[in-house]
Parts: structure tokens; C-alpha cells; sequence
């Protein structure tokens, strides 16, 4: 009976030790993961350019299921300007901007690396969208967003307006008319634009503003 207690206990003690094991080295595995992906950040034309010192931090850090493995760490990171890679000699809007990368490591190598969803740190250009939102559905997309969090029920018949200032070389203004409602529309004229817009109502004073992104996507300001 002692012989067969002490066999449990060695088999246990061996079987602890070896997770135990298997966790460190798991744990080893993942602080290189994230080593990898914090040196490929910093080395990067984006970080490199004005990242600010201090500023990074690790969001989060998954597995994909795939063969090879696919292991994605996201970073979140500051820089003194807007914009991302090498800007040197370009017109860039000074003030602290937060991004977040996403990066992608398989076998030891970056094999993806996506800042905000817009710019490929890998191959250091921007990411174009699959498909062009144009002025009106840019218009719908908002309205539909402020009748849905506001409780508004627009009309459905707008007269449109040019109202670019003369002599404004690279951007647009449009303004719709419904009764009592403006909604006004500004956007670079570039391939893909970001869209300003404002929503006013003169009869109850509602005004709203905030833009919409040229994937679609509403941020209230």
C-alpha cells in the first residue's frame, strides 16, 4: 500500500511539474510574440517618424486558429502628428493622435501590420476601401444614424445647393433643404473623402454635428 501511495505521488508530482512546465514556456512563447511585435512597431516608419515615448501599450493578444498558427498582438501608441509613416515634407496637422496597430506574426515573421484599420505599416501604404461611398449615401447613412439615436423622423424630398466659397481649391460644400431642415456637407475633394456634416432644424433649434468616415462609419462630435 506505501509503495502504491508513493507511486500516485511521484506520478503526480510529474504530472504538476511537467504543466507547470508547459506554462512557462507557453508564457516564454507569448512575451516573444509580443516582443517581436513591439520591436516591429518601433522600427516602423510610423512610430519612428514622432511616436511619443511611453506612450505604447499592449491591448490585447490572441491566437488564430489556423496552420501555421497566426498570433495578433494589438498595440496602442501616440504620435505628435496625424497621419502615419514617413511624412517628412508633407503638410501634416500637428497634435497628439492616438492609433492602434494590429499586427500579425507567423513563425517568428510580421507577416500583416494595420494602423487604424487605414494604413499598411507592412508595405507603407494606406488601405484603399472596396468601394466608394458617394455624397448622397454618406447623407442617408447620417440621417439615418440621427433619426435612430435622436427619435427624428426627416422628410424624404431634399433640394440640394452648391455652397463652395469661391475660390476653395480642393474641397466641396453641399446643402439640402427639407422644410425646416439643413443638412450641410463638407468633403476634400480626394478619392476616398471623409464626410463633415451638420444637421440643423430652424423651427426647434435641434443641431447636430459630426462626420462620416468613407467606410460608412458615423462619429458624433
Amino acid at each position: 500500500m506505501r509503495k502504491t501511495l508513493m507511486a500516485a505521488l511521484v506520478l503526480s508530482l510529474g504530472i504538476t511539474s511537467a504543466v507547470m512546465y508547459t506554462s512557462a514556456m507557453q508564457n516564454q512563447k507569448n512575451t516573444d510574440i509580443e516582443q517581436i511585435a513591439l520591436n516591429f512597431l518601433k522600427n516602423g516608419a510610423t512610430y519612428s517618424f514622432d511616436g511619443i515615448e511611453d506612450s505604447i501599450t499592449i491591448l490585447d493578444y490572441y491566437m488564430l486558429e489556423s496552420d501555421p498558427v497566426q498570433h495578433v498582438v494589438v498595440i496602442s501608441f501616440d504620435t505628435a502628428h496625424a497621419g502615419w509613416g514617413d511624412r517628412e515634407g508633407t503638410f501634416i496637422a500637428q497634435g497628439i493622435t492616438n492609433h492602434e496597430i494590429e499586427i500579425t506574426i507567423v513563425e517568428g515573421e510580421v507577416v500583416s501590420a494595420v494602423i487604424d484599420d487605414q494604413w499598411d505599416e507592412l508595405n507603407q501604404e494606406q488601405i484603399i476601401p472596396q468601394e466608394y461611398l458617394e455624397l448622397e449615401e454618406a447623407r442617408e447613412i447620417v440621417l439615418d444614424y440621427v433619426a435612430e439615436q435622436y427619435k427624428i423622423d426627416f422628410p424624404g424630398n431634399w433640394i440640394s445647393e452648391v455652397t463652395t466659397p469661391e475660390n476653395l481649391v480642393g474641397a466641396s460644400t453641399i446643402r439640402y433643404i427639407s422644410g425646416y431642415w439643413t443638412v450641410t456637407i463638407s468633403y476634400p475633394v480626394v478619392q476616398f473623402p471623409e464626410y463633415s456634416v451638420t444637421i440643423q432644424n430652424t423651427s426647434t433649434g435641434f443641431n447636430w454635428s459630426g462626420t462620416v468616415t468613407s467606410n460608412g462609419e458615423v462619429i458624433e462630435s
